[in-house]
């Protein structure tokens, strides 16, 4: 209010003095009646200047809670918005029921020509029994075995019944030898088991599969020779045994004896004893196994929802970013190498963007655009615009050129990973089993990294309002005005500023034109000090014109700033320290004005 007074009081000053010099006073006249007070004064007329405080970037984002765009550590802004899926990845145990007994009978003849009370011996050749553990319904998820970890004790058991005369006991003389061998085995050692630390018997130097008596062993008539032998692992599966196709498991096992048994001193002629061998064997389950797995892993990853855009990042904004970068962090809990593939989409104002593939198709030959989630292990892999460079240790770059540029020139609503395939490599891997199979997780994180850092294409608009002009203007009636004002920026942007009239409702003035004369503000250089010492200065002036009627109702101007990086030095990132400030704000009147005295 004084403000307005004062113009006033100036504008009456200069119409009116000649005449108070000139002429007399009549007491007579009341000047408040009658006589029209309104005066017109040409030339040109200035209304005194003001400004805006320094405000920080951080001031003019005024950044919600949840917004996208975010300050790290020093102050450099970023569009950044991260998500995590967990996947659970399970594979079925392995039971398989132990197998019929299926015991092998073999004559042995202890011949002598005459009656003896030394031993006479027998020889065992090859008298072999067979087990068999067949599983029609194992899970799908293990493809094939190359070697299994178990668990489980078999016993190899031996008695006799008699077929003439009587025999109380034969002895399976020491060197006596069992061996095991899978069916069609052609390489060594296909099993792995251990012996009782008795003395009585070994497994044999240099035939890992054979069982050697080292101790004369008996067997007394009704009773049974059990031999414990506690199986740790069977390996080099021959073709056909094993998981020899998905869902279907055999393991056909020889067990051959060899050796010489003996009675002791019997009558002349021939005795003849059946030698009954067999093996009793548990259910079995696959502790582990070592082979090609392809688990189902069923990757459902949430949307990235991108809220809290400032208003200067929405609309007609066109952000041409140097390298953002989404950063897919990968932790694979599960032993299995897996080849991730999948589509990375958008939806902006309810349209959605098929977007563009990551990763190769899965079995196809990796390059360098391939995504392995390394088994056991996290793996980082960033996708970025150009080349990015100092990764941390162990992390990958991903070059997706224009694709990741198309992505975040105008903010999405909504990002997506879709069409998720996950598939193990098709090598041996080991999976821990046990009882209840195996379980784990796979944790996909990733993370939209965007550093308001900006190439050639930029196009940002930022409005803002200047207004309250109304109590310096409403009894003068303006044809035209120029508005000047010096812009303090700190920020690494070019800006040019365009505006609009308004009235004291806030309206665009009608019929009034707002003509830039000068409108570039030069890009500040680094972070402004107080007052903003380092920013860059640039003078603006603005010509208001009223093409009808008048002005007398201007309360100030709606301006738009419109952000580009010509010649700006494009690794510059927006700091939130970052200031600008318009100085000096003052409106110039042009051509005269009128002005109302009553």
């Amino acid at each position: 209010m004084n403000k307005r007074r004062l113009i006033k009081a100036s504008l009456w000053t200069t119409a009116l003095s000649p005449f108070f010099f000139a002429s007399c006073v009549d007491d007579s006249y009341d000047l408040t009646k009658d006589i029209d007070m309104t005066i017109t004064v040409g030339g040109d007329l200035s209304i005194p200047g003001s400004g805006t405080e320094e405000f920080t970037l951080e001031e003019i984002m005024d950044l919600e809670d949840n917004s996208v765009v975010k300050a790290d550590a020093q102050g450099n802004y970023a569009l950044n918005k991260a998500d995590t899926t967990e996947t659970d990845v399970e594979i079925d145990p392995v039971h398989i029921n132990a197998p019929a007994s299926n015991p092998t009978t073999t004559t042995l003849y202890f011949n002598t020509p005459a009656a003896t009370s030394e031993e006479v011996e027998a020889q065992v050749n090859d008298v072999t029994t067979d087990f068999l553990f067949s599983k029609d319904d194992v899970t799908t998820d293990i493809v094939s075995l190359t070697s299994t970890d178990v668990d489980f004790t078999a016993y190899l058991t031996l008695s006799f019944s008699q077929t003439s005369q009587n025999v109380e006991v034969i002895t399976l003389k020491k060197g006596f030898s069992i061996e095991m061998e899978l069916e069609g085995q052609t390489q060594p050692n296909g099993f792995v088991f251990e012996l009782d630390n008795t003395g009585n018997y070994g497994i044999k130097e240099g035939e890992d599969q054979t069982i050697e008596f080292l101790q004369d062993q008996e067997i007394r008539k009704g009773m049974t020779l059990k031999i414990p032998v506690y199986f740790k692992r069977i390996q080099n599966f021959p073709d056909g045994q094993g998981i020899y196709e998905p869902g279907h498991f055999k393991l056909q096992t020889h067990v051959i004896a060899n050796g010489t048994a003996t009675t002791p001193g019997i009558p002349a002629g021939n005795i003849q004893v059946d030698l009954i061998t067999d093996t009793e064997v548990p259910d079995i389950t696959l502790q582990s196994v070592t082979g090609i797995v392809d688990p189902k892993i069923d990757i459902n990853v949430d949307p990235i929802t991108v809220e809290g855009v400032p208003d200067f990042l929405k609309d007609d904004v066109n952000l041409d970013l140097t390298n953002p970068y989404i950063k897919l962090r990968l932790e694979n809990g599960s032993p299995a190498d897996v080849n991730l593939k999948a589509r990375m989409t958008w939806t902006k104002d309810g349209v959605f963007n098929e977007g563009f593939q990551i990763g190769t198709d899965l079995g196809s030959t990796p390059t360098d655009q391939t995504i392995t989630l390394a088994g056991s292990a996290t793996s980082e892999y960033y996708l970025s615009r150009i080349n990015m460079e100092n990764l941390p240790a162990g992390a990958k770059n991903i070059v997706l050129g224009d694709n990741l540029y198309e992505l975040i020139r105008t903010i999405p609503d909504e990002i997506k990973l879709t069409d998720v395939e996950a598939k193990a490599l098709q090598h041996d891997t080991e999976v821990e089993l046990g009882n209840d199979g195996a379980y784990y997780e796979v944790n996909t994180i990733y993370e939209l990294n965007a550093p308001l850092q900006f190439g050639n294409e930029l196009n940002i608009v930022y409005k803002d309002t200047i207004n309250d002009w109304g109590g310096d203007l409403e009894d003068i009636t303006i044809k035209k005005a120029i508005v000047e004002m010096d812009a303090l920026n700190g920020i690494p942007l070019n800006f040019k500023l365009n505006a609009q009239a308004i009235d004291r409702n806030g309206n665009v003035y009608p019929n009034v034109t707002v003509n830039p004369v000068k409108n570039t503000i030069a890009p500040g250089l680094k972070l402004t000090g107080e007052n903003g010492e380092t920013a860059t200065e640039s003078p603006i002036q603005l010509e208001i014109v009223c093409e009808s009627g008048d002005m007398k109702d201007l309360d100030g101007l709606i301006v738009n700033f419109t952000a580009d990086m010509e010649g700006v030095n494009q690794n510059a990132t927006l700091n939130k320290g970052m200031t600008l400030k318009l100085s000096n704000i003052r409106i110039r009147i042009k051509d005269g004005v009128t002005v109302d005295l009553n």
